[in-house]
């Protein structure tokens, strides 16, 4: 019977033996036999530890640069196809004149895509008589076309659903929702761009179908078309009244509108025309005077009742009363005046609450 310590040994030495086995793709002459270029998309390196760098740092480094080099294989065969494959200046075309049509939108929504190499695998082997570390990665040019088409299949299924979500938040009066959701949506077309060129120039048989251009062009001018229609944003019909002591204070009113503005709404003069109704009425109360040293000081209250309506349904969301208090040392007019300017922002604040649920 053998013992515990001579089974260690040949399970070391087995497990050496596998480590130490050369793979076939480490011979130049044998990988370029199993993995011929027409077929495959492959990227090696070699190299061996730097300084005091870990072993599992160096082995990441040297598989991240087979990786690399294998990505770009895919570029050079990408930008040598792409000169002569008429399918390119077809998705360019359709790429220019949908990004241009929603420039204007939003500046922010970045559309360049970086893909990564769908499928590619990637190992590493350490030599044990040198001690360096060689990496080797690949993907079959037949897989990497599966993944492309499923991919864009995929993301246009997704914008395809956003697109039934946006429409049915605009049908509902919830614009600032859709326009937050078609911010969101428009970087997936950048991923089916990317996809789509790469797929017509590593796939000699990619047609209008397989790259779905037709879908692609469908759900652009939806997207294209629901953009316009939110480009001025949410349109809000702003009944504000402020009685200051028997005068109306029409700087609260103007006060709501500079701080709703930048959510891009728009203001009307009816309801009728309006996403959101909303009515203000904010009177003034003079409160009391202190006397201190020959001073005075003046307080008074500003009493505020908000109501909001979604006028796609005529339900009134939201209703409340607030309070501010202000001062001023001459007299109760100034002190309401104070007690506006501070009130304002938080009527806006809870107005930006209940439009964007």
């Amino acid at each position: 019977m053998k013992t515990k310590f001579q089974i260690l040994t040949v399970l070391l030495a087995l497990s050496l033996n596998v480590f130490a086995q050369q793979p076939t793709w480490y011979n130049d002459a044998q990988r370029l036999a199993d993995y011929p270029a027409g077929k495959y998309f492959t990227g090696f390196s070699e190299g061996s530890r730097q300084g005091n760098e870990r072993p599992e740092v160096t082995r990441k480094r040297i598989e991240d640069l087979a990786r690399a080099e294998a990505a770009a294989t895919i570029r050079v065969h990408v930008e040598n196809t792409t000169d002569i494959n008429g399918m390119s200046k077809t998705l360019e075309t359709m790429e220019g004149t949908f990004y241009r049509s929603i420039e204007e939108f939003s500046s922010r929504t970045t559309t360049t895509v970086s893909m990564e190499v769908l499928g590619l695998q990637v190992e590493s082997w350490q030599n044990p008589s040198t001690g360096t570390i060689a990496a080797f990665a690949w993907v079959k040019k037949s897989k990497l076309i599966k993944l492309l088409e499923q991919t864009i299949t995929v993301n246009l299924t997704k914008i395809g659903t956003a697109l039934d979500q946006i429409d049915q938040l605009v049908a509902s009066g919830q614009k600032m929702q859709a326009r937050d959701i078609a911010l969101k949506t428009m970087p997936l077309f950048g991923e089916v761009d990317a996809a789509q060129k790469l797929l017509a120039a590593v796939d000699e048989d990619a047609d209008d179908e397989s790259l779905q251009l037709q879908l692609t062009r469908t759900l652009q001018h939806r997207l294209t078309a629901v953009v316009a229609q939110l480009k001025n944003g949410i349109n809000i019909y702003l009944n504000c009244t402020a009685n200051m002591f028997g005068s109306n204070y029409d700087d609260l009113s103007s006060a709501i509108q500079g701080e709703l503005s930048p959510l891009g709404c728009s203001f009307v003069s009816s309801a009728s025309q309006a996403d959101w109704a909303i009515t203000v009425t904010a009177p003034a109360r003079q409160y009391n005077k202190a006397d201190f040293g020959g001073y005075s000081s003046y307080f008074a209250y500003v009493d505020a009742t908000v109501i909001i309506t979604k006028t796609a349904t005529g339900q009134c969301i939201h209703k409340s009363v607030i309070s501010e208090k202000g001062g001023h040392t001459l007299n109760y007019e100034q002190a309401a005046r104070d007690a506006y300017r501070t009130i304002a922002p938080k009527i806006s604040q809870i107005i930006k609450e209940q439009i964007a649920k």
